[in-house]
């Protein structure tokens, strides 16, 4: 099966692009950054929280930090998208406080203009300056935040889903079980998985599995080996973290740990 990714990081630490071609259908998962990009061919179909969303040729690509979504080519038919990833520190040292707690209301939009001037800021970026590239990212979130999007404060999960994020997030090494969440949530195992896919769209085993990669992703930028990643983030061993990472991110750990260390220039 087609599927090429190209990972880069820039002279502005928290800033990275991957541009990725593929045929590959990617299960739900989310990102700890904002995303910002363009899809350069073809077309995927994803899920958001807003329903579902089509991306074709030359169309706006978002997301949103925690943000979970998928994304399934259109007509089963290769597809190529560039992205831009912004970490949230780094847009609160650039956008000030106003930024906090808000995330990006369109999942995809169409504007050709603004897609080409994104692409070019994806061109520049590995040789940018650090200040360049702080120059063209808050210009851009500029564009998108002030005038091409709604902002909106992200939806809070029920009393219930955050009672079951809370126990997955302090401790995603260890597993819960279903019945363990349906009991710190108040609810039947039954409610509590109906509950929880109605709100995040996702199973609670399946959002575990999503917030290890998350957190391996987030350990080996932080410069820890394949083998500690995967025991912090609670992986049975190095082989099943990089399934996982590779299947929801499209690049594997060492791709990732690579574009860190040497950033491969574009040709």
């Amino acid at each position: 099966m087609l599927h090429r990714v190209n990972c880069t990081s820039t002279a502005l630490p928290g800033l990275r692009t991957v541009e990725i071609l593929t045929e590959r259908s990617f299960p739900r998962h989310a990102h700890d950054e904002f995303g910002i990009g363009v899809m350069l061919e073809g077309g995927h179909r994803s899920w958001s929280g807003r329903g579902q969303v089509e991306a074709k040729a030359c169309d706006i690509i978002t997301v949103s930090p925690n943000e979970l979504h998928d994304g399934i080519p259109l007509r089963g038919a290769p597809r190529r998208w560039w992205m831009l990833y912004v970490e949230p520190t780094l847009i609160a040292q650039l956008a000030g406080a106003e930024m906090a707690g808000r995330e990006f209301s369109l999942p995809t939009l169409a504007d050709p203009q603004l897609a080409r001037r994104i692409a070019s800021l994806l061109r520049q970026l590995p040789q940018s300056s650090a200040d360049a590239a702080a120059e063209g990212v808050l210009d851009l979130f500029g564009e998108l935040l002030d005038q091409r999007t709604d902002i909106t404060v992200a939806a809070l999960p029920s009393r219930g889903v955050a009672r079951m994020l809370e126990r997955i997030h302090d401790d995603p090494r260890r597993a819960p079980s279903l019945t363990e969440l349906a009991g710190i949530a108040g609810l039947t195992p039954y409610a509590a998985l109906r509950r929880f896919r109605r709100e995040l769209g996702t199973t609670p085993h399946a959002y575990l599995l999503q917030y290890r990669v998350r957190h391996a992703h987030k350990a080996i930028g932080e410069g820890h080996t394949l083998a500690e990643a995967a025991q912090r983030a609670g992986f049975a061993d190095q082989s099943h973290m990089t399934r996982a990472f590779a299947r929801q991110l499209g690049l594997t750990p060492g791709q990732w740990r690579s574009s860190l260390r040497h950033p491969p220039p574009r040709t």
